[in-house]
């Protein structure tokens, strides 16, 4: 993969750039049934899909951020680079949190517990709004930090002291073909 300066992006970071695309693929299809639930809910398909977000985003790809990021803030950061890094691990646990109750509530759906489904729609429209917000600052803002921030010697530290994440992120049926576009400005 190519940055915008023409220069290879490190492994780590093109490997954080393809999460983001598969991840937001999963929530564009969240986004998809959530629209169904006034009328024929998809529980297991939402189910599955929270789990999957639970799994992968919340304990692989966050904590695999996290790392890399935690690298960055020991290079000199401008305080108001600081504070964007520190915001983003704060997003990353609001994140996990809602993730939590969605699924856990999804899944008591689908073990056929009633569940009010207006206040479900409107916290899993929050979270879909939130997840795509986060995906969108952390490309236009941190990983442009990461790209100048950190050079090649950083960069294999990070590989060399990070367990190498899995090649292949077990994703929900029909999870890697829905890749959505995050590249648009933050509103």
């Amino acid at each position: 993969m190519i940055a915008a300066n023409g220069a290879y992006l490190p492994l780590l970071l093109e490997r954080l750039s393809r999460d983001h695309a598969r991840i937001a693929g999963v929530i564009k299809q969240l986004e998809f049934l959530a629209d169904d639930l006034d009328t024929t809910p998809d529980w297991d398909g939402i189910s599955e899909l929270l789990d999957f977000l639970e799994y992968y985003a919340d304990k692989v790809h966050h904590p695999l951020e996290d790392r890399v990021f935690d690298h960055l803030v020991n290079k000199g950061l401008t305080p108001t680079e600081r504070h964007l890094v520190f915001k983003n691990l704060g997003q990353h646990e609001e994140i996990t949190g809602m993730t939590e109750t969605l699924a856990r509530t999804a899944a008591q759906a689908v073990e056929g517990v009633v569940i009010d489904v207006p206040e479900f729609q409107e916290a899993l429209a929050a979270y879909i709004s939130l997840q795509m917000r986060h995906l969108r600052f952390e490309e236009n803002q941190l990983f442009p930090l990461l790209d100048h921030g950190l050079d090649n010697s950083d960069w294999n530290v990070l590989t060399r002291v990070i367990d190498p994440p899995e090649q292949d992120a077990p994703f929900p049926a029909g999870g890697e073909g829905d890749e959505a576009d995050t590249q648009k400005e933050e509103s």
